[in-house]
């Protein structure tokens, strides 16, 4: 298999078929990232062409710092934000720094936890966690996309992102911990109303 670097290398002197390996390569994990963040299939679909619109004619100044696929979520993830931004302007502010509390450290709430796995898997469960995630503030939805669902690293998050790794695990926490707050509500809830 061609590595990336050396697609890139192709296209830059002219090659236009190593960018079609990228494309190929890629345009289907680009799709999903860009659906799960604007959660409009054809609004993905507009956005997956800008994105490599912008990646083809930002290839000359790709300096190979990052990965070439961490270059292109940046580009992608940017293209969405800049998309969201647009279409549902938020005024929520927010505090990054990371705090050394230790409600930081503090491992998963006992309420999901004790959830039965049958209950987070069905289909039921699977809704209302994207549902909890999309409607989370930017600023979170895309950290929680990148790192939970995309399974990017915090470096890796960083750097498409353009923010510090303490910042990236603070949007983090604050992103599982709305999303744990939203789960454990539905399930009470759910449990309450069968009694």
């Amino acid at each position: 298999m061609v590595e990336d670097s050396q697609l890139v290398s192709a296209t830059l002197q002219g090659e236009f078929y190593a960018f079609e390996s990228l494309v190929e390569k890629y345009q289907g994990k680009i799709y999903r990232h860009l659906r799960k963040m604007v959660n409009d299939p054809l609004q993905a679909e507009d956005l997956l062409q800008e994105t490599f619109l912008n990646v083809y004619r930002g290839l000359p100044g790709f300096s190979g710092a990052a990965s070439f696929s961490t270059w292109l979520f940046r580009i992608a993830t940017n293209s969405a934000l800049m998309y969201l931004r647009r279409e549902r302007p938020e005024t929520v502010e927010y505090n990054d720094k990371l705090s050394t509390d230790s409600q930081e450290l503090i491992g998963p709430s006992p309420e999901l936890v004790a959830t039965p796995l049958e209950r987070l898997l069905s289909m039921e469960g699977k809704a209302k966690i994207e549902e909890a995630i999309d409607q989370l503030p930017l600023i979170y939805k895309s950290v929680i996309i990148l790192r939970d669902v995309e399974g990017f690293s915090l470096e890796e998050v960083s750097n498409i992102l353009g923010a510090s790794i303490p910042a990236i695990k603070s949007r983090l926490h604050r992103a599982r911990n709305i999303v744990r707050e939203t789960l454990t509500s539905y399930y009470k809830e759910r449990g309450s109303s069968r009694n």
